[in-house]
C-alpha cells in the first residue's frame, strides 16, 4: 500500500514538472519573437518599446509642412546675371554736357567699353576734374538740402550724391518736383548728380563701394551720346510721378509720352 502511494506521488511530481517545463518553453518562444525597438526623442534621450512580431517596424520620416497648392501670391525674387564688385564699372560724369557714362573693362582689363549712358543735372558745386570712389553708403530715401528728398541715393563724397530728382515729401512718390525733372540735361542741382529714377536705381543696385567716379568737362557727351528726356509738366494727372519709376502704382504705366 505504501509502495502504491509513493508511485502516485512520483507520478504527480513528474506531471507537475512536465507542465512547468512546457510552460517555460512556451514563454521563451513568445519572448524570442518579440522585437525591441530603440528610439531617440527630440531631447536626445533614448527609450525602448517592445513590438510584437505581428506588428511592422517602420522608419520614422521627417514631418513636412503642408504645401498650399494654390498660393495667394508668388514670392518676388529678383535675379541678376552676375554679382557686381567694386571693379565691375567705372563712372564718368561730364559736367558740361550733364551726362553720365558707365564703362566696363575690356579684354586687357581697361575701362574702355561703354555700357550705359544717363542724362543728369549737375550744379555749380559739383566737383570738377577730380576722381572719387563710392564709399558704400546708400539709402532708398534720403533727406536733401532744401527740405526735399531723394530716392535711390548713393554717396560719392562729402555732400555729393547720386540721387533722383527731388520729392517734396519723404517716401511719397507722387510728390516729385516735376519742374526739376524737366531740367534734366541742364545745370540745375546744388551740386549732386540728379538722375531719372531708373538710372539712380541702376547705380544704387550695381555700382558697389569702391567704384570709381570721375568728374570732368567736355563738349563731347561721351561715346553713347546724350540721352533725351521728355518734359512732363503738361501732364497734370501724372506729372507728380517720375515716369521711369518701376513702382507698379506708377500712373505713367498706363500711357506713353
Amino acid at each position: 500500500m505504501n509502495i502504491e502511494k509513493s508511485l502516485y506521488v512520483l507520478i504527480a511530481i513528474l506531471i507537475i514538472a512536465i507542465s512547468v517545463l512546457i510552460g517555460c518553453i512556451i514563454s521563451n518562444f513568445q519572448n524570442a519573437n518579440n522585437i525591441v525597438a530603440v528610439y531617440e526623442d527630440n531631447t536626445g534621450e533614448t527609450f525602448k518599446n517592445e513590438i510584437t512580431s505581428e506588428q511592422q517596424v517602420d522608419e520614422q520620416e521627417p514631418i513636412e509642412e503642408p504645401i498650399d497648392s494654390n498660393p495667394t501670391e508668388e514670392p518676388e525674387v529678383e535675379s541678376i546675371d552676375f554679382v557686381p564688385t567694386k571693379d565691375t564699372y567705372y563712372i564718368k560724369v561730364n559736367n558740361q554736357m550733364n551726362t553720365v557714362t558707365i564703362y566696363a573693362k575690356d579684354e586687357q582689363g581697361k575701362y574702355t567699353k561703354p555700357v550705359k549712358a544717363m542724362i543728369c543735372s549737375t550744379g555749380e558745386a559739383t566737383p570738377q576734374d577730380v576722381t572719387y570712389k563710392i564709399n558704400g553708403k546708400r539709402w532708398d530715401w534720403k533727406e536733401l538740402f532744401g527740405n526735399v528728398y531723394g530716392q535711390y541715393t548713393t554717396h560719392i563724397d562729402s555732400n555729393i550724391l547720386f540721387h533722383s530728382v527731388p520729392y517734396l515729401k519723404n517716401k511719397k512718390k507722387d510728390t516729385l518736383e516735376y519742374w526739376e525733372y524737366d531740367k534734366l540735361g541742364t545745370t540745375a542741382s546744388l551740386g549732386c548728380v540728379r538722375l531719372k529714377v531708373e538710372d539712380a536705381k541702376w547705380i544704387y543696385d550695381y555700382c558697389m563701394a569702391g567704384t570709381i567716379v570721375e568728374f570732368y568737362s567736355d563738349s563731347n557727351p561721351g561715346p553713347l551720346g546724350k540721352p533725351t528726356v521728355e518734359p512732363i509738366s503738361e501732364y497734370e494727372e501724372y506729372r507728380n510721378w517720375d515716369p521711369t519709376d518701376p513702382d507698379k502704382n506708377n500712373p505713367w504705366r498706363n500711357i506713353q509720352v
